[in-house]
């Protein structure tokens, strides 16, 4: 592999729980008859995890696709609570699947990105197996900076590790964890600087917090009010030593600038891809003149280097 090549991370998320509901068919996608759709696994009360599945059915040599027939299976055979009911629903385990972006703009011209887990490989426990519902990440990041977490306008004593992730064809997305510990809170803040590439462990958080609030009011029992507070985070529980900037597997930080400019025109395109699928509306009384392009900021400037 040469220098200027990004090679791709480490990326693997381990997720083992209930079978809570799929979401999962077929259908012809450029021409190709594929499988795609979502699946919720849930780990504990409240805690449910989202992992896309995507196959085609062939692949581009015309053999057949193993990953495809294996979501068939999930597809035909898996019960999940909401089709089979709890006491029926599958315990399934996922040992390779990857954290990655989910990324689109709205109708207002702004990037939506959000994490977005998948896998296509899901293995369904058998009878008397252990169970150990758990979601758990393991990736290589090339450090972007720490910061101290700020809410509220005040600091809640955790750290943020704002880093890069590449992906398989040269491809690069940014990804936020979080530090909690206050031990791993300083060697991370100490010893993870800008630039350095590092391998982090921890566990992916997406709880459901309830909260049920009594309005007072004139007469009567009190209204109750409830909420729901949705937790979501990748919470950082142990790492390496950065790399030594000589190991062969540190990334370098011209081919990180070079995958990031890369990323901008693939974003652009993206933007330029959703405008044209806008319906145009005639205008009439007078001319539109094109807005000017206006001055966008360059990420690269973000980068500490």
């Amino acid at each position: 592999m040469s220098e200027n090549t990004l090679r791709q991370a480490e990326n693997r998320i381990v997720i083992e729980g209930t079978l809570l509901e799929k979401r999962i068919e077929e259908k012809e996608i450029n021409g190709q008859e594929a499988i795609t759709g979502e699946i919720d696994i849930e780990i504990a009360a409240n805690e449910v995890h989202t992992l896309r599945l995507f196959a085609y059915k062939n692949k581009q040599d015309g053999t057949e696709n193993k990953i495809y027939k294996g979501l068939k299976t999930v597809l035909d055979e898996y019960k999940s609570v909401a089709s089979a009911g709890r006491e029926e629903a599958d315990k399934i385990r996922i040992t390779a699947g990857q954290l990655g972006l989910n990324e689109f703009y709205g109708q207002d011209g702004n990037l939506r990105s959000f994490p977005q887990l998948s896998t296509n490989f899901i293995n369904r426990l058998k009878s008397g197996e252990d169970f150990n519902p758990r979601a758990e990440f393991e990736v290589e990041v090339f450090v972007k900076n720490v910061v101290d977490e700020i809410k509220n306008n005040e600091e809640t004593g955790r750290a943020v590790l704002n880093g890069y992730i590449p992906l398989h064809g040269g491809k690069i997305i940014p990804f936020s964890f979080v530090v909690a510990d206050e031990n791993a809170v300083n060697y991370v803040k100490d010893n993870y600087e800008p630039g350095k590439t590092v391998k982090i462990y921890g566990d992916i958080v997406n709880f459901q917090e309830k909260k049920v609030v009594y309005e007072e009011v004139a007469f009567g029992k009190p209204k109750e009010k409830i909420t729901y507070n949705t937790i979501r985070e990748y919470v950082i529980t142990g790492g390496s030593e950065p790399y030594d900037d000589e190991d062969p597997k540190a990334y370098k930080v011209e081919t990180i600038k070079k995958a990031l400019a890369e990323r901008e025109v693939y974003l652009e395109e993206l933007k330029n891809k959703r405008s044209e699928e806008k319906p145009k509306t005639e205008t009439k009384g007078f001319d539109v003149k094109s807005k000017a392009k206006e001055n966008k900021k360059n990420p690269l400037d973000d980068l500490p280097f």
